[in-house]
């Protein structure tokens, strides 16, 4: 992709996402134009002075720890940044604490009622409001801008990181959920991957894959509960063409609507699509055996997120196709939902605050870190990564599954994902009933009147 088409794009979708988190449930339908930066003109450079007098970059001491979740990838590129930031800072150190997703958040929440959290912390968007509603977690950032340059940002995509009139973090970018597809599967079942476009057609492949390979291979792997999640209401939003809630966090499904998505999964599994529960006893993941076995003919992962899942496979890159989101005729909603992938926060009660967010600017602007992260954090948001990104690309330094997921669910007429969508309460309401429906211990109508009677008061005790 183009750099002026990809930088646009980008653009584009940094105001649609304001534009939700200002009225809800709007569909993000990219303007014809890129956003005027307002408040003043786009920064091009990293920040870089103390008001004291020390240099940023040479005059700070202290310890900071810095935490984030991801994947092998993500940790062995983050720690490559850490060192390079602390040969040329000597009078820093940088404590590194990293782990998967599973049981982050569980860490984070307890470290934070503890007080004991770390200094530099990723973070998902929402968790701002689950947080620190009021501002008084996580650091203000706009304190922050002689080491920290926010202008690097379009205000949009600030502003869908203030609560309470406060910046309390920075994202990364914008991700959402591609379907990533094994072309050997496919191709050995006799199948072309860009030939399905519809749900319809992936329970047809199922069909054929288990007809033509045995019983024992499927068209997607298993799933998480969070994917299935993703693709149940992904669904509702092509059939119904509303969202998961409106502007007033009114639940958005009718009780038929809702059986009707949660039908798909009983779908899935009836028609080769996944496995039902307990056929897989290993966890669902990257280094999946059967995933990496072939047994499995793909996965629907964020773009920001899909590089572990290639780098397990032998000639990864080579077998993976990224194709478009699955769709229905008649479509109302493309069912692509998007969010920003995830976030950088300062604790309030780091006594290093200032190194922590010099470090955060140096980690996002600085051209080697930009070219040693490549897309295991997504496609960058911030303008001055964004430049470098696409020098990287243009020298074809930087490309891969990625950048094409990236370039397809940019390319779509995408909805923004509710924060209240990821809430570990809410969560907890639709994939415990999808974990359940998995493995056989109740009915589609069971799990979705489970759903139905209980998900709006959760909302409830949450935001309103």
């Amino acid at each position: 992709m183009k750099r002026t088409k990809l930088m646009a794009l980008m653009a584009m979708l940094l105001v649609a996402v304001f534009v939700f988190a200002a009225c809800g449930t709007a569909a993000d339908t990219a303007p014809a134009a890129d956003p005027a930066p307002a408040g003043g003109q786009q920064a091009t450079t990293p920040a870089t002075t103390d008001p004291a007098g020390d240099t940023a970059a040479g005059g700070l001491e202290g310890h900071i720890v810095f935490t984030w979740w991801g994947d092998q990838g993500r940790h062995d590129a983050t720690n490559r940044i850490v060192e390079l930031f602390m040969e040329e800072n000597p009078g820093v150190t940088i404590e590194t604490v990293y782990q998967p997703f599973t049981g982050y958040q569980e860490v984070l929440a307890t470290d934070l009622m503890a007080g004991t959290e770390a200094d530099l912390i990723q973070i998902n968007f929402n968790w701002i409001e689950l947080y620190s509603p009021m501002g008084d977690t996580f650091a203000d950032l706009e304190t922050l801008t002689n080491y920290l340059n926010l202008n690097n940002w379009y205000p949009a995509d600030i502003d869908i990181v203030r609560s309470n009139g406060i910046v309390q973090a920075v994202p990364t970018g914008i991700t959402a959920r591609v379907p990533f597809m094994r072309s050997d599967i496919y191709g050995a079942a006799g199948l072309n991957i860009q030939d399905i476009n519809t749900w319809d057609d992936l329970m047809e492949a199922g069909r054929i894959i288990q007809a033509e390979l045995g019983p024992d291979f499927f068209a997607l792997s298993p799933l998480g509960n969070a994917s299935q999640a993703y693709l149940v209401f992904s669904w509702l939003e092509q059939y119904t063409g509303r969202q998961f809630v409106d502007a007033n966090n009114q639940f958005n499904y009718s009780l038929e609507e809702l059986t009707a998505g949660f039908q798909l999964i009983q779908d899935f599994i009836d028609n080769g699509v996944m496995p039902p529960g307990g056929f897989d006893s290993d966890s669902i993941n990257s280094v999946n055996p059967l995933w990496i076995a072939g047994h499995y003919g793909g996965v629907s992962e964020w773009d920001s997120s899909i590089n572990n899942w290639i780098n397990n496979l032998e000639h990864g890159e080579d077998v993976i196709e990224v194709r478009d989101h699955f769709t229905m005729d008649g479509a109302l909603l493309s069912g692509v939902m998007a969010r920003p992938s995830m976030a950088f926060a300062i604790s309030r009660n780091s006594q290093h605050q200032d190194i922590a967010a010099t470090f955060l600017d140096f980690m996002l602007t600085d051209p080697r870190s930009v070219e040693i992260m490549g897309t295991d954090r997504g496609v960058p948001s911030n303008n001055v990564a964004l430049s470098i990104f696409m020098d990287l690309v243009d020298q074809g330094l930087i490309g891969g599954a990625a950048l094409d997921a990236n370039n397809i669910h940019a390319n779509a007429v995408r909805t923004t994902m509710s924060p209240v969508f990821e809430f570990p309460e809410v969560r907890e309401v639709y994939e415990s009933q999808l974990e359940a429906l998995h493995f056989g211990y109740v009915t589609v109508a069971e799990a979705a009147q489970f759903v139905y009677d209980n998900i709006q008061a959760v909302i409830d005790s949450l935001v309103n």
